[in-house]
């Protein structure tokens, strides 16, 4: 059985208690799981919606039309979490984190489930994201010893290379690669301590020119999403609720961190939303909706009107990805 990890707000949650896990994998051999290059939506018509529903002791994957038809599940593996999916350009394939209570990898598969590869190395590997051009996959890795951060590699596993090294990898780490629709820019939440302090972050597609685009105080989720123009970035404040009996709300920030708006304004605790994507046309954004232990799927404009629910659900909908259509 998976651990408690699963019982835990997905969107909200940083690795940092998972690298704890895995430390003591590590040391008693036990794993203790509870080119333009862009991997912000991909510009177009709307197709599918990608999310992960949390079960409890698993998560397993379905998509589904942005008017709430069509309803599909994916993945149907006993005892496993399939999160963190994300869309190839023009939905050939899904990348996502695997995680059983053997090992940790990414997989790559085809919309209906099937999978071509899973990429396993050192440590855990998690939180995929493709290249604009399909040819290479953003993650983040815990290698073990201290060695967290994003790395690039091909959809093979082959040919990794390091973006950047978290400062924090004991408390936090670097999460949830994302790179702008120009492919110049490598967005990222460092979290300097898990489910309190997280940060969106920015780097250069080289590694270079690192800094930081929002306070830490944020509390920014582990799930962010660049707009198809690149105007924009949606983000969830208070993902963790570190400010007491605040609720979760989603925003869009500029690339350079300026310009908040929030998209909802949600408070009280009791109510909450976590962002997911914008759609590929750039008209909406995706989210999962929480109200007094009820969830739903839900899309809103980016500028906080019509929000409408797309589909309630018995469970949450975590890591939700809207897809272009094929």
């Amino acid at each position: 059985m998976l651990p408690n990890l699963f019982r835990t707000p997905w969107a909200s949650r940083a690795w940092g208690t998972t690298r704890t896990l895995l430390v003591a994998f590590l040391t008693a051999t036990t794993l203790l799981l509870g080119t333009p290059l862009a991997s912000a939506s991909t510009p177009g018509s709307n197709g599918r919606i990608v999310y992960s529903a949390d079960f409890g002791t698993e998560a397993q994957m379905f998509t589904i039309w942005g008017n709430g038809t069509g309803i599909r599940q994916i993945t149907n593996e006993a005892g496993a979490a399939h999160v963190h999916p994300d869309w190839s350009p023009f939905g050939r394939r899904l990348a996502y984190e695997l995680d059983t209570a053997e090992q940790a990898g990414i997989s790559v598969a085809r919309p209906d489930g099937i999978r071509f590869r899973t990429i396993h190395a050192k440590g855990f590997l998690g939180q995929p994201a493709f290249t604009a051009d399909g040819r290479h996959i953003l993650f983040s890795w815990f290698r073990g010893d201290g060695d967290q951060g994003i790395w690039v590699m091909r959809p093979d596993g082959t040919d990794k290379r390091r973006l950047t090294r978290s400062p924090f990898p004991d408390t936090g780490g670097d999460d949830d690669p994302n790179v702008s629709p120009d492919g110049k820019v490598v967005t990222f939440v460092r979290v300097r301590r898990a489910d309190e302090l997280q940060a969106l972050f920015a780097v250069y597609f080289d590694g270079t020119h690192l800094r930081q685009l929002t306070s830490y105080t944020f509390d920014v989720a582990i799930k962010h999403d660049w707009a198809p123009d690149g105007s924009r970035i949606v983000i969830t404040t208070n993902a963790n609720f570190s400010h007491a009996g605040e609720s979760a709300n989603i925003a869009t920030v500029r690339p350079d961190g300026s310009d908040l708006r929030r998209v909802t304004n949600y408070s009280g605790g009791d109510v909450n939303a976590f962002a997911g994507s914008y759609s590929p046309d750039g008209r909406w954004i995706a989210y999962r909706f929480e109200d007094h232990g009820t969830f739903a799927l839900a899309k809103i404009h980016p500028d906080g009107t019509e929000r409408r629910i797309i589909r309630e659900l018995p469970v949450p909908p975590r890591y939700i990805d809207w897809g272009p259509n094929l």
